[in-house]
C-alpha cells in the first residue's frame, strides 16, 4: 500500500519513515511538508494511506481534510489529542498521538490494511457481477429466468433446453451465446452439448456428472476445467 507523510516536522518523517521501512505491506511514496505539497502529488500518485498531521503551516489537517474530495485513507500523526473526536467524524481511520510506538502505528496500519482488502474484494465483486436473471425468447414471449433457478442446459444443433427448477424453455440459441449471455462463473460447459449449474451439481464421475438427479456425459476436453474449478472453490 502507497504511503504519504504529511507533516511540517522532520523528526515526525523520520520516525514514520522508519516505521513504514518495517512494516511489509507499505511502502512510503512522497514526503510532504504542508497541505498544498499534497494536494498536488494526489494529483499525480496513486496513495492509499496519508500519515497526516494536524498542525500544519497554511491549512490545518483537518483544513485539508474537509476540502479535499475523495482521500485515501487518513491516520492522523499528532500530538493534540483534543481534535480525536473531530478527525473520526471526518471519518480518519487511526489517530496517533504522539510520541507513538511501532506497535500503535501498526495496529492503525493493519487497520488500513483489512480496509484496502475489504474494498478491493468489493471491487472485484462488482466488476465481475452479474446479473441475477436473463431474459430469453420462448413461445413469442420474453421470459425472465432467475439464474439460481436454472439447474442444466443441452443444446441441440440451433435450440438449447434450459432446465430449471420447476420448468424448462426451448430457447433459439446456441450453448456458446447462452453461456455468454449467463456470464457467471457459477455455470461451466462440461460436454459440447451441455452445460450445468455448479450450485446444483450433486457429483463428478470419470465420464460423467450427475445433477438433478440426472447423469450427463462429461467430454475429456471439458473435465480438467471442471475440476480445476472444483479443486480452487471447494
Amino acid at each position: 500500500m502507497n504511503c504519504m507523510i504529511v507533516d511540517d516536522e522532520e523528526l515526525a518523517h523520520s520516525v514514520i519513515e522508519e516505521y513504514i521501512s518495517r512494516t511489509p505491506f507499505l511502502k512510503l511514496k512522497k514526503n510532504c511538508y504542508h497541505a498544498f505539497e499534497a494536494m498536488e502529488e494526489l494529483q499525480k500518485s496513486k496513495i492509499d494511506i496519508i500519515f497526516l498531521d494536524i498542525n500544519l503551516p497554511e491549512i490545518t489537517g483537518i483544513e485539508f481534510l474537509k476540502s479535499t474530495p475523495n482521500l485515501p485513507m487518513i491516520i492522523f500523526t499528532t500530538a493534540y489529542n483534543n481534535y480525536a473526536i473531530e478527525g473520526f467524524n471526518l471519518n480518519a481511520v487511526d489517530y496517533l498521538l504522539k510520541p507513538f510506538s511501532f506497535e500503535r502505528f501498526l495496529q492503525a496500519a493493519n487497520k488500513c490494511f483489512h480496509i484496502n482488502k475489504m474494498n478491493q474484494k468489493q471491487t472485484i465483486d462488482s466488476a465481475t457481477n452479474h446479473s441475477e436473471f436473463i431474459f430469453v425468447r420462448c413461445n413469442n414471449e420474453d421470459i425472465k429466468i432467475n439464474l439460481d433457478t436454472i439447474v442444466r442446459i443441452n443444446g441441440l444443433k440451433d435450440y438449447v433446453i434450459i432446465h430449471t427448477l420447476d420448468n424448462k424453455y426451448i430457447v433459439h440459441s446456441t450453448l456458446k451465446a447462452i453461456l455468454e449471455k449467463i456470464n457467471s462463473s457459477d455455470f461451466i460447459r462440461i460436454h459440447n452439448s451441455h452445460i450445468v449449474s455448479l450450485k446444483h451439481l450433486q457429483s463428478i464421475g470419470k465420464n460423467s456428472v450427475t445433477i438433478d438427479n440426472t447423469k450427463l456425459p462429461l467430454s475429456s476436453r471439458f473435465k480438467e476445467p471442471l475440476m480445476n474449478f472444483v479443486r480452487n472453490h471447494f
